[in-house]
């Protein structure tokens, strides 16, 4: 699926990583902009000159910035690819300190642009979406994530129940986000780990919540009801390396 991304910064991440690049188009020349256009050249993505309004078709409303990068997007691009979630184990079983991320319905490609950001950040090893209701790897997304959506390794399986299983009999314990488990800094999250993370609507479906090991929740004292789900995401992920030390 070609898809456009428009940001500077998520450009220069794609053409580190993404090598489903397929052509790099300039409208101007400004400093940032010829820099681009010299690493697209020497990874071998082609360039092409266009009217700024040609490029203006390309762009969604307001982000013709003077360049677009169309590219390819699947929903695995960095370098670090697992065809199922038993190839991720074997390829990780020496390990002892692992972190593994499962989106349990969302949707928003804004939302986990904002996660995969975060996961890049916070060292995680594998994020996790199911095929049916959850976003995918877009233009959004790319956008949103600032180029992260090329450096984390995801994976997107027919069933989450049947991953948490797995990760379960290799040793994972299954922690779910919810209002009503122990509080994080309380619980002990070293080791393998599997953070679930639900919808803000529906939360973690009742299957995926039947493998939790148990809930964890991080302390809050708003006047709303919860955290936004990559904000919440993003605490969690934290608080893993934080004690991990």
């Amino acid at each position: 699926m070609d898809n456009f991304i428009t940001s500077i910064h998520g450009i220069e991440e794609s053409l580190k990583k993404n090598t489903k690049a397929a052509v790099l188009y300039i409208s101007k020349s400004n400093k940032r902009i010829d820099q681009l256009e010299q690493s697209a050249r020497k990874v071998g993505v082609t360039v092409q000159k266009i009217d700024n309004k040609e490029l203006d078709r390309m762009c969604a409303k307001g982000e013709n910035k003077g360049v677009a990068l169309k590219v390819q997007i699947t929903q695995s691009v960095s370098e670090v690819r697992y065809q199922d979630i038993k190839n991720f184990i074997r390829h990780n079983e020496h390990k002892d300190q692992l972190l593994v991320l499962v989106l349990d319905g969302i949707t928003d490609p804004h939302n986990f642009g904002a996660i995969l950001r975060s996961a890049d950040q916070f060292g995680v090893d594998l994020v996790v979406t199911a095929e049916k209701r959850s976003a995918s790897i877009n233009a959004t997304v790319a956008k949103v994530s600032v180029g992260a959506h090329a450096w984390v390794p995801t994976l997107q399986v027919t069933n989450l129940v049947r991953t948490l299983e797995e990760l379960q009999k290799s040793g994972f314990w299954i922690y779910g986000a919810d209002m009503g488990g122990g509080t994080a800094p309380e619980t002990d999250l070293k080791g393998k780990t599997v953070l679930v993370m639900g919808s803000e609507g529906a939360g973690i479906s009742r299957l995926v919540r039947e493998k939790c090991d148990t809930m964890v929740s991080i302390p809050t004292s708003g006047h709303v009801d919860s955290l936004n789900v990559s904000v919440a995401a993003g605490i969690l992920m934290y608080e893993v390396v934080r004690q991990r030390g």
